[in-house]
Order: structure tokens, then sequence, then C-alpha cells
């Protein structure tokens, strides 16, 4: 698996509602695919089901499974090469359906992991004007600073889990179209394409995300704007650092925040801080006093 140093510090953009959910329930949302911002997401172009080497031996191999008596037979009955060619033959059939049913397939992978995965998706930048107008409520939302070194950000099961673990976001100009099924191909090459690939053009969110079964979530709630099931993840105190108000956020705003952070001893530790807009534009981070 590809390694990259974790940084000390990721942030989440969140509006001021979420963000005191999160800070009095200690749990987070991750999210379906379907509801992010970039419909490409895990939505690879593909150029067709695979080689057709490949394509041939799957389809054979899955003749001999669903056949096996007729498969069986061929060999009983006939010569070695002929019986080959009989059971080629069945498989060249299974082959073409391979190759004309691979959208459908494609349709129900993008459904699997729609259904069963949910991602959380933080950032490495907390001065970005984008971030802020986007996932910020445009100067009116928070930031919550998480410890992506705390354990809670890796859960990997075994050393090739593409999931329970942070992962870093990469770039690209163009995604580069695949074949379902390319055994040419190592595994995390393509968990990487498929999972944890974007295009250039979102490059501002500088993210990091985790993604987690939804089997494994606290609980689940109520549906969203979009019609999804809410998906809630326990989140440990530890794993929060600090908060950072909006530079639009008013005393009000923060004194709301600051008691339902005051309502959970554990999170005694977490500091505020303030977004502040400079006169030339740029964002800067200040520390903030007590109400």
């Amino acid at each position: 698996m590809p390694t990259t140093t974790t940084p000390a510090a990721l942030y989440k953009y969140v509006s001021q509602c979420r963000a005191a959910r999160i800070l009095r329930d200690l749990s987070i949302r991750f999210s379906q695919v379907s509801v992010l911002n970039d419909v490409d997401e895990f939505q690879p172009q593909y150029l067709g089901f695979s080689t057709p080497a490949e394509t041939q031996r799957i389809a054979r191999e899955f003749t001999l499974r669903k056949y096996p008596t007729k498969c069986a037979n061929a060999y009983k009955y006939l010569p070695i090469e002929q019986a080959d060619q009989v059971i080629d033959a069945m498989a060249s059939n299974g082959a073409d359906n391979l190759e004309k049913s691979y959208p459908q397939i494609v349709l129900d992978l993008y459904a699997k992991y729609d259904r069963d995965y949910g991602l959380l998706s933080l950032s490495e930048t907390l001065t970005s004007k984008l971030m802020w107008s986007f996932y910020g409520d445009g100067g009116w939302g928070i930031v919550i600073e998480f410890a992506p070194r705390d354990a809670w950000f890796n859960g990997r099961k075994a050393d090739n889990d593409s999931f329970h673990h942070l992962r870093k976001v990469r770039y690209v100009t163009e995604l580069n179209p695949l074949l379902l099924f390319d055994t040419r191909i190592a595994v995390h090459e393509r968990e990487d394409a498929v999972l944890y690939t974007k295009t250039i053009e979102w490059e501002f969110e500088r993210e990091w995300r985790i993604i987690r079964n939804f089997a494994e979530a606290r609980e689940k709630t109520g549906l969203d704007r979009y019609g999804k099931r809410v998906w809630l993840f326990e989140v440990p105190p530890s794993a929060i650092q600090s908060v950072i108000l909006g530079y639009r956020t008013t005393r009000e705003d923060e004194k709301a925040l600051r008691e339902s952070v005051s309502e959970n001893a554990d999170l005694r530790h977490v500091a505020f801080r303030r977004a502040v807009r400079n006169v030339d534009g740029k964002i800067e981070v200040v520390p903030n006093a007590s109400v």
C-alpha cells in the first residue's frame, strides 16, 4: 500500500448547526458518495469488461462451475482437445454476455458502494477562501480541527485494507479509463484510481478521506435533503483538537458553541480560534479570547 506522512492536523468545514451536533453528541456523518459535490466520484470511465483473453478465462471458469455435469461428460466421452473446444464455445457465449452486461455491472458496483460505504472528507488547509465559501457557509460556518494521528483514524483491518484509515486524495489532469476487471493492475492501484483520485479542479480541497462500512456506524437517523439515510459514527474526544470560528460568526454564535463543548468534560482540552479576513482579502487564523 502507498504511504504518505499524515499531517498533524486536518480540518472539517461544517455549518454551525452541524458543528454543534458533532461537539454535543461526539458523532459525525460519513456520507454516501451520491451526495458529494463531485458527480464523478467512484465512477471512473470504463473501456469494457476486461481484455479478451481475461474475459474468456473468467467466462470459462464460470462455465465449469455452472455446468459441472456437462463439462465432466464432455471430458468423459470426447477427446480432450474436442472437449476443450466444446467448453470454450460455451464460454465464448458467456464472454459475449459479460461484455454486453458490463455497463449494468458498473452501475451495480456503484450502487453497492453507495449503499454500504460512507466517507468522511477532511482538508489540509484552513485558510482557503474557496473552502470557506463552499463548505464553511460563506464564512458563517465552523471548522473542527481533528488530530489525524489519533487511533480513531487508523482502524485498518489488514495491511492491504483500503478502508478504515485516512488516505490522501490524488489529483490528476484526466482520469484514466479502466477495464472493469484487469489482473494486470495491482488491487491497490485500482482502488487508488477509483476511491482516492479526483481531477485537478478539486485540488483546492487538499483532501484526505476515510471510508467505513455503514455496518460499523453508531446509529442511523432520518433522511437528508437528497432522501439518503444519515449514518453517524462515534468520534472519541481525543480526535478533536480545536474549533475555528468562521470570519462572519458572532459572539452569540461562539457562546452557543462553547456551551456545546462545556457540556462534555472530555472536551475541556478543545481550544477556540477564529478565522479573520485581512484587508487584502486573505484569511488567517488567530487565537480567540473567551466570551
